[in-house]
């Protein structure tokens, strides 16, 4: 009987059959009719009437086998074919309904040309297109297309790159979230650029702004509170980058084919035997014009630092917890696929990445402690990434904190503040966020100072340093150190000769950073403070010690070099007591020591 049916029967018979879910019976019909069911045609059939609802593995099975025209699961149940919905009706008739039948092309909507000319791949995306789109049921498409990864490098780029981060989103990192439900893959996939990371990370910056205000800790390790910035970055970013990459990865392979066929080999064995012995390190060859790629990662870098001038902990706590490009969560099915990135390629973006860290300390705008401690971290983790020695502890004395080369407290590059403007802390080759021994020693410089301005009553963010090292000119630098010591002497709670000792030690430290001029009559220092005339320098500290009148303090301890003519006027006002003995000395001293 089913063979006796004209194709118009059959076409109606297995619309029938799909639109009732059975499957059983499709599979024992349709392999009978191949004459007049071509196996596009069943899966046209399939997508436009198979309810979206049904579970995936109820037909996922019987898919492959139309696609291929090997019906090889000798285990499913035969039923037998009814043919009464559609045996009574006449050839005009049944030809009536099949041209007011609707079927849907296999290809899916806007499907890249690039995509595989394969009957299958083309019915799964479509397919899960379809269950989005009507039923919202997106957590069934892992049934659908799971089975089917290896079939080809599209649909596996594809489902790591558009399902699995839906999927992450709505159902397992944000589950009920709004803003997670807003979106469908189709749409999803549309994404580029700036708007596809910012809508991927947004749910993450809001978090952060609701479980750290301003000023407070970011959450330890084991708080359920802490930010998921990298977890995101990692299992969101990472898997929507992974897409892109593929596809602009064969693009450029078309391009440059010839000329990378006669470096693969060489590079190839290189690669295998560095990788084999070796933890990933950030390479220090600094970031040139040719680095800038291109690359999708690198919007994620711009993200970064423009976050970091509003929500600086937000972007340590991604810096401290993600490793770059390379770690990324694609959770398993990349398996046996290799690196996703090609060496070169991910060389530069891990420079980018570590240019990155650096810009987003200069970029934060928070004066606050917790910055400053944020900043540290930062330059904890480039020290781990970059292969350097650990800073040591932001409350490590000043005697004992680490010295830079003279000349790396320099900018010879710059010749303007705006070089300090987030906007420009990416630019290829520049001075303060190149990743280089000199430049992460600067950012030390940096950090140290934030947190000795902090100690002294003076909080500065570090870009504020920043520009006052660089672009201030000595008047500047003076009214900052006025400002300084006028609040040591009215901050209420009476010094004693260890505090005020400490207290200079710190400003002599903001003025040389612990740099020895090779000339000894320099009357400049390499530190922030470092434009002021040294004479004038110390005239500002005596003054304070001074007009406070501390009665148990030297004015010329540790400051064998100070002038005679400063000692000579501010002693006579300063009233001793225990140590007035002990003035001729001191005064003898100075005079003794002058050149």
């Amino acid at each position: 009987m089913v063979k006796e049916l004209s194709q118009a029967q059959c076409i109606l018979l297995t619309v029938h059959y799909a639109s009732s879910s059975n499957i059983k019976a499709l599979h024992s019909f349709t392999p009978n009719r191949l004459d007049v069911l071509d196996p596009e045609l069943v899966l046209r059939i399939l997508l436009a009437y198979l309810p979206e609802s049904l579970e995936p593995k109820e037909y996922t099975k019987y898919a492959e086998e139309v696609a291929s025209r090997l019906y090889l699961d000798y285990e499913r149940e035969e039923v037998e074919v009814d043919i009464s919905p559609v045996k009574d009706l006449t050839p005009e008739q049944a030809q009536k309904r099949v041209k007011k039948l609707h079927l849907p092309d296999i290809k899916p909507p806007a499907f890249p040309p690039h995509a595989p000319d394969d009957l299958l791949t083309r019915f799964l995306c479509h397919r899960s297109y379809r269950i989005d789109e009507q039923t919202g049921l997106v957590n069934l498409v892992p049934q659908l297309v799971e089975p089917f990864l290896d079939r080809n490098e599209f649909l596996r780029s594809w489902y790591i790159s558009v399902v699995l981060p839906v999927l992450r989103l709505q159902f397992e990192y944000y589950p009920g979230e709004e803003t997670a439900q807003a979106i469908g893959l189709r749409e999803f996939e549309r994404l580029e650029g700036k708007e596809g990371m910012n809508f991927l990370l947004r749910r993450a910056e809001t978090q952060s702004a609701d479980t750290i205000a301003p000023g407070e800790v970011v959450p330890s390790e084991h708080s359920k509170n802490r930010p998921t910035i990298a977890r995101d970055v990692k299992g969101l970013v990472g898997p929507w980058i992974y897409g892109h990459t593929e596809r602009k990865r064969r693009k450029l392979d078309q391009d440059r084919q010839g000329h990378d066929a006669a470096e693969q080999d060489v590079r190839q064995n290189d690669d295998e035997a560095d990788l084999s012995r070796r933890t990933r390190k950030i390479s220090l060859s600094g970031v040139s014009q040719e680095d800038k790629t291109g690359h999708d990662w690198e919007y994620m870098y711009r993200w970064m630092v423009l976050h970091a001038t509003s929500n600086f902990p937000l972007v340590t706590s991604c810096i401290e917890e993600w490793d770059g490009p390379g770690d990324v969560d694609f959770g398993g099915f990349d398996q046996d696929q290799g690196k996703y990135l090609e060496e070169d390629l991910q060389r530069k973006l891990e420079l980018q990445y570590a240019q990155a860290a650096f810009a987003s300390c200069y970029a934060a705008q928070s004066d606050t402690q917790e910055t400053v401690k944020s900043a540290h971290g930062v330059l904890a983790r480039l020290a781990e990434l970059m292969d350097f020695i650990p800073p040591p502890d932001l409350a490590t004395s000043v005697e004992s904190l680490p010295r830079i080369e003279r000349h790396a407290a320099k900018l010879d590059e710059s010749q303007t503040v705006a070089d300090l403007a987030p906007s420009t802390l990416l630019k290829p080759e520049h001075p303060l966020t190149t990743p280089r021994f000199e430049t992460y020693m600067l950012l030390q410089m940096m950090v140290y100072t934030a947190y000795q301005f902090s100690g002294l009553g003076h909080p500065i963010s570090l870009v504020s340093v920043a520009k006052l090292h660089f672009y201030a000119n000595a008047e500047e630098q003076l009214a900052v150190l006025t400002r300084i010591l006028r609040g040591l002497s009215k901050s209420g709670a009476r010094k004693d000769d260890a505090q005020w000792t400490s207290d200079r030690a710190k400003l002599m430290w903001l003025w040389n950073w612990g740099i020895d001029n090779d000339d000894p009559n320099a009357k400049t220092g390499a530190g922030v403070l470092g434009k002021i005339d040294k004479e004038d320098f110390e005239e500002e500290m005596l003054k304070v010690f001074v007009e406070t009148s501390l009665e148990d303090v030297d004015p010329t301890q540790n400051s064998p070099t100070m002038p005679e003519q400063v000692t000579g006027e501010a002693l006579p006002s300063f009233p001793f007591t225990t140590h007035q003995e002990d003035l001729p000395r001191a005064a003898e001293k100075d005079v003794t020591d002058e050149p």
